[in-house]
């Protein structure tokens, strides 16, 4: 969720900068994000693993990070040299929407269903 987070102020920056002269658009880079994703996903396979095995358990790096912008030029670049294309950016910053409202309901889905398996225990 925190990547979409940042990536929705880049985008609002783009928009913000959309008459600026030389401004280039800028987002993340999804690529990294989805390598830091994968690797998130292994070590806590690793870890779930390790912990049926033996007490150790290697600690997780947090998922909270800062993502680096770069430059991600759009379609067109107007005369003044800037190359932010307002449709486009709205596409970016909708698709990004939906992407953050999935990840909040599957994270609301795990809590409900903690919630479900703490009340059950306690019966």
């Amino acid at each position: 969720m925190s990547f979409h987070a940042q990536r929705q102020r880049v985008i609002a920056e783009n928009v913000a900068n959309a008459n600026t002269p030389g401004y280039v658009a800028q987002d993340l880079d999804q690529n990294e994000f989805q390598r830091v994703l994968q690797d998130q996903l292994q070590a806590r396979s690793a870890a779930s693993s390790s912990a049926r095995n033996g007490p150790s358990v290697p600690a997780l790096s947090s998922p909270t990070r800062q993502w680096q912008s770069q430059d991600a030029p759009d379609s067109e670049t107007t005369v003044n040299g800037n190359s932010v294309v307002l449709e486009e950016q709205m596409i970016r910053a909708n698709e990004n929407r939906l992407e953050y409202e999935s990840a909040l309901s599957l994270y609301q889905k795990s809590l409900s269903m903690i919630r479900t398996a703490i009340r059950q225990a306690g019966r």
